[in-house]
């Protein structure tokens, strides 16, 4: 890994850039400065303020991702404020904002059989880049899924919405039972947010299940039983695998009981298979599911989750860093020390 500040220049030298973290390629990122980005038509454009880290950085930093194109920009987790706008936006300067990074077109027919989530377009059209001074959004998430955030909403929280929405999606997807038993593997930003939304939404039986003491010490702040991963053996209702390991993927089938479901949310290498008893997941009448992004309905939960019902995720953000302690941050994040990072360019 190596963080280069080759191509850096002064402010003062060209006053129309802005200082940016790139990823170049796996193992490599690069601080420069790059041109600012001008907003077109509906397009606004922030002044970050905070940009979390999340695991898909994390996958993207070590062996690349199909939806992170090198070298580019890096980041798509975000809340800042509006310091221009295109024409036609609804936005104003000095607006404080928060957002998610893609939004769904609403007019082709995955969108239309209320599957946003697998929209045709989806990526097309998406935030990267975060992990910059100042970031732009494209029109059509500007005016879906870019909203106000309160005062009193720390940057850090706000910029949570991104991964928020995806757990919103997931529990929105699974449908457990008030009464189920609950095993999250993976005590993993996501396995964690997936914890506190199940307890604060009623849940009372939540496990999660893990190897890092620190990190399961965060899940029982939230609420939930922590276990080791070893000892989770089988008869769960509700089986959440947060990991993306093929082999947890096979365990998670595994601890799953008889009538009970699997959620199968980490995504795990391409090309990668997993091997499952099809004698357990017939004759135990398994339901499994493995849901993939958001929609807009979960991105709203998500807002509202942060905004009016204020769960508090702060103990999931490992303190703030600037860019120019990028490599020491991901150093931490491949040692699995700390949750995420925010970065406030």
């Amino acid at each position: 890994m190596g963080l280069s500040t080759e191509g850096y220049r002064p402010e003062a030298e060209a006053r129309a850039d802005m200082q940016a973290l790139l990823l170049m390629e796996p193992g490599r990122m690069e601080l420069a400065r790059i041109p600012v980005p001008e907003p077109g038509p509906g397009e606004v454009l922030l002044r970050v303020k905070a940009a979390t880290t999340c695991g898909t950085d994390l996958k993207a930093f070590r062996r690349g991702h199909p939806q992170i194109p090198m070298p580019g920009g890096f980041g798509h987790e975000y809340a800042g404020v509006v310091e221009a706008v295109g024409e036609g936006s609804s936005f104003r300067v000095g607006d404080e904002v928060m957002g998610v990074h893609s939004a769904p077109c609403r007019a082709c027919p995955k969108c239309l059989r209320g599957r946003e989530n697998l929209c045709e377009t989806i990526m097309a059209t998406k935030v990267l880049g975060s992990f910059a001074e100042q970031l732009l959004i494209p029109a059509r998430i500007a005016a879906i899924n870019l909203f106000s955030k309160p005062a009193d909403l720390s940057w850090g929280m706000a910029s949570l919405l991104e991964p928020l929405s995806c757990v919103a999606e997931g529990v929105m997807r699974a449908k457990a039972d008030l009464g189920d038993r609950v095993l999250i593997v993976g005590p993993g930003a996501i396995g964690l947010m997936f914890a506190a939304v199940l307890r604060a939404i009623g849940h009372t039986d939540v496990t999660v299940a893990g190897r890092n003491p620190s990190r399961l010490a965060v899940a029982e702040g939230f609420g939930a039983r922590a276990i080791h991963w070893s000892e989770a053996g089988t008869g769960w209702d509700t089986v959440i695998e947060c990991t993306g390991r093929v082999e947890v993927w096979e365990g998670a089938v595994e601890a799953a009981g008889v009538g009970g479901q699997v959620v199968l949310f980490g995504g795990c290498p391409g090309g990668s298979k997993a091997c499952f008893s099809t004698q357990k997941v017939h004759y135990d009448d398994l339901r499994i599911i493995s849901p993939f992004h958001f929609g807009t309905a979960a991105v709203r939960w998500a807002h509202e989750l942060l905004t009016r019902d204020r769960l508090d995720l702060g103990t999931l953000l490992s303190g703030e860093r600037r860019l120019e302690e990028a490599e020491a941050v991901f150093a931490d994040l491949e040692a699995g020390r700390g949750i995420k990072y925010v970065f406030t360019p």
